[in-house]
């Protein structure tokens, strides 16, 4: 069996159980926080807005760093780095006295985490090129059953044992995934070498030009992310409004969560399937279409039951783009540079989930929850456009670099 195939078996693997460890307890942080202290409804709204937000954002400040130490130093150990980082901040999160050390916390998280972003690197460096769709469509589908599994149990396990005890249990998780991928999962690294002087008196203008014409993805990158995001960590909030209380909605939110990570899976399935044989302007069409009607339908939703179809359809388109973008950016990015290009679009990723997630907690405390539902739906239309210009932009620019 070849090396790219245990690799992504075992990282497979592993995002499978990292994602149970992050779905056991983040999904229901809006909760947590309500534990801590904090029960004005509007100042539920902001601190959750906060807390969504502030993981992302230190993300997008440091993923260049982590994608630039992984041209030079190997990407395994960014994935174990991203792992245990996470791992141990989710243990401490289940001691948070207060709101504000959980924010803290999170906040921390962004700068040491970023396991998908890392799994991801590592698996389109050391895959084939004709593979890399369905290698790359495999992880999301790794993913989304993980989450799918995690958000199910979180929800019973959350009111069984309590909201902290999900976050201890996470971070032990998390911990046993990097023991996984650091005794299983090998990697033939040689680093590049050092750059001569005249590339590091390049203004930096070209260096970004010189990272190639995947550069053109990041701004569609922005987009999709702020675009997806911007119900946050809301969605949890909008399902208590719809259940009526906080007691025993913990069980509703893992199953209306669970639901679409079960799209998500056959997505992420659908997707392997289907990346390496249609064009990623396609796929990013028939996505964001999907993906507008089903946000009207959440924002439509008179009760939590409706949520739970809902969810499924969004998911199930959703889950498409990061695939779609991944192996997109991968077939137009040189191997050196694929550490600094992917680290680039997690910064764009990370800066789009702290923008979504502010822009809807602003949509929500100033008008209405379902606002946020109904203003995703028109950006995902606009997204549709955007993806034909850029696709005709970087068809051009490649042309002209043969």
């Amino acid at each position: 069996m070849p090396a790219w195939v245990i690799n992504l078996i075992i990282l497979w693997l592993s995002q499978f159980c990292a994602a149970i460890g992050f779905s056991l307890s983040l999904p229901f942080a809006p909760y947590y926080i309500q534990t801590l202290g904090v029960t004005d409804p509007g100042m539920v709204k902001i601190w959750t807005t906060v807390v969504t937000a502030g993981a992302p954002l230190t993300m997008a400040l440091v993923s260049p760093l982590w994608g630039w130490l992984s041209d030079r130093h190997g990407r395994k150990p960014m994935v174990l780095r991203a792992t245990w980082g996470a791992g141990v901040i989710l243990f401490a999160a289940a001691f948070a006295p207060n709101v504000y050390v959980f924010v803290f916390l999170r906040t921390m998280q962004g700068m040491f985490s970023g396991v998908a972003s890392a799994v991801i690197t590592l698996v389109a460096c050391n895959t084939p090129a004709q593979r890399q769709g369905l290698a790359l469509g495999s992880l999301g589908s790794a993913q989304f059953s993980g989450h799918m599994f995690g958000m199910f149990i979180g929800g019973f396990m959350a009111e069984q044992f309590g909201y902290a005890n999900t976050f201890l249990i996470s971070g032990i998780i998390l911990a046993a995934t990097g023991l996984l991928v650091w005794l299983f999962v090998k990697e033939k690294f040689t680093p590049p070498p050092p750059p001569s002087k005249a590339q590091q008196r390049m203004p930096w203008r070209e260096k970004f030009a010189a990272l190639g014409p995947g550069t053109l993805l990041l701004g569609l990158i922005l987009w999709m992310s702020v675009t997806r995001r911007m119900d946050g960590g809301l969605l949890a909030i909008y399902i208590q409004e719809l259940y009526g209380g906080l007691e025993g909605v913990a069980i509703w939110s893992g199953i209306i969560n669970a639901s679409g990570s079960l799209g998500a899976l056959l997505s992420g399935i659908l997707a392997s399937l289907l990346i390496d044989r249609l064009q990623p302007r396609r796929m990013m069409t028939l996505a964001a279409a999907g993906a507008a009607a089903s946000m009207l339908f959440l924002g439509l939703a008179t009760s939590h039951q409706m949520l739970i179809p809902a969810r499924f359809l969004l998911m199930l388109f959703l889950a498409s783009f990061d695939p779609t973008l991944q192996a997109w950016l991968s077939r137009v990015t040189l191997p050196s540079k694929k550490g600094v290009v992917f680290g680039l679009a997690q910064t764009a990723k990370s800066t789009g989930m702290t923008i979504g997630p502010c822009l809807g907690g602003i949509i929500a405390w100033a008008w209405s929850t379902r606002l946020v539902f109904w203003t995703a739906a028109a950006m995902f239309l606009l997204l549709i456009p955007l993806v034909g210009m850029i696709s005709e932009r970087l068809n051009r620019r490649m042309h002209a670099a043969e």
